[in-house]
């Protein structure tokens, strides 16, 4: 049976843009919102067309049933609650959501009120992703985030009393001047909350953001410009290690479950939509910036809301880019995704689907990258240590110079 599609509703509508930020989001005219919204209804019911575009054929379920749906951005808790409602109603309309699915919201703290929570019970959500980010005030203002801690807490405690029982918290390691007690703050209260998942991401800093510019031109240092001197200086790498170790060990120690790089959950909550990315699942995205994957064929749509929503009204699709993965893509991608679960590569799985010993073939960089202690292997599978989870790109760099 073929694998059930991952649906992915892309809203790229903020009250502000966070500084670390490099998704297509932001504060854009309130004039767009309900064309951009219509062009996104207007998408999902031209699938067919969508699929014709990039010449799809097949690797899609002849029902297209659904058991997972995710809208992120931007900040999808920022648009009226009934367009939420009617993008769920749209879905419904056009693919075969199935009892079961698991429909994730993301929500910024503040972002909700009873009565909008309400509606997005009616359209069927059942799972939240909430994002904290950080437990101190002055820290979510150094980051651009709009909440307070209190907001944070006040929106968790709506949806609690609501009677969601499926909700993520995120936080970010290595914020500026992020010490090790204000670290140690983060961890203690996500345990007190009691999610089901947590989701812990390392600071990236991206050229077109704002953190961009300020620590761009010392980023090899970790330190600000000093036309930003305002901004502290960044976690240096060994704070970085200790404070991503401690995750991974409180995590494991108050019963949770590590089966991502920056993924934790209860027996039974993981993130059922990322999986299907890891897994080499099939996945349709809709809206500006938004990305698909069937049968070996991925592509992307138009970035720029504005354009994005040009193009659905002359072609119905928005289809930018399409990219036919190649055998040797496709080896990559399984190294790659299989290295990121925590279990591991499955080794004999790799075998069936690519004809050859992973182990074998790899055995140079398998042996090194074991030696540094950031890989481990037994006859079933090949997996990342704790700490070469923290270094994942610089295992895969290796692993993928030695590998055609």
């Amino acid at each position: 049976m073929a694998d059930r599609l991952g649906i992915y509703l892309h809203i790229p509508f903020c009250q502000s843009k966070c500084h670390y930020c490099d998704f297509v989001s932001g504060v854009f005219p309130s004039s767009l919102m309900d064309p951009y919204l219509d062009a996104l209804k207007h998408e999902v019911r031209s699938v067919q067309t969508v699929l014709d575009t990039v010449g799809v054929k097949e690797g899609l379920p002849e029902s297209l049933q659904v058991d997972s749906v995710y809208l992120g951005g931007g900040t999808p808790s920022f648009i009226p609650a009934r367009q939420i409602l009617e993008l769920i109603d749209c879905l419904q309309s056009h693919f075969e959501i199935l009892p079961e699915a698991e429909i994730t919201l993301e929500v910024n703290p503040g972002s909700v009120s009873s009565s909008k929570i309400r509606v997005y019970q009616e359209a069927g959500i059942n799972r939240i992703s909430l994002g904290m980010q950080a437990f101190q005030d002055e820290m979510l203002q150094r980051i651009g985030r709009s909440h307070t801690v209190e907001e944070g807490l006040s929106t968790l405690a709506m949806f609690r009393e609501a009677g969601f029982e499926n909700i993520s918290l995120d936080a970010i390691a290595g914020l500026p001047g992020q010490s090790a007690g204000e670290w140690q703050e983060t961890l203690e209260r996500l345990q007190q909350l009691g999610p089901e998942h947590i989701s812990v991401y390392l600071l990236e800093v991206h050229e077109n953001t704002m953190f961009g510019r300020i620590y761009g031109q010392a980023k090899g240092e970790g330190r600000p410009a000093h036309s930003a001197s305002e901004f502290p200086g960044l976690p240096d790498e060994e704070l970085l290690e200790h404070f991503y170790l401690d995750a991974v060990r409180q995590f494991s120690l108050a019963g949770y479950h590590h089966y991502e790089i920056s993924n934790f959950c209860r027996p039974g909550y993981e993130s059922r939509h990322n999986l299907k990315y890891w897994t080499d699942q099939p996945y349709l995205g809709f809206g500006c910036s938004s990305c698909s994957y069937v049968s070996g064929w991925r592509w992307g749509n138009e970035r720029s809301p504005s354009k994005y929503v040009q193009r659905v009204r002359e072609t119905s699709q928005a289809v930018e880019s399409v990219v036919g993965l190649s055998e040797t893509d496709r080896q990559e991608e399984a190294i790659f995704l299989g290295l990121r679960v925590i279990p591991g590569l499955d080794l004999r799985l790799f075998q069936s689907r690519f004809g050859y010993d992973f182990v074998q073939k790899f055995s140079l960089p398998i042996h090194h990258l074991a030696d540094c202690g950031l890989l481990e292997s037994s006859p079933e599978r090949v997996r990342l240590t704790p700490r070469g989870a923290l270094l994942s790109n610089e295992v895969f760099t290796e692993l993928m110079c030695c590998a055609w």
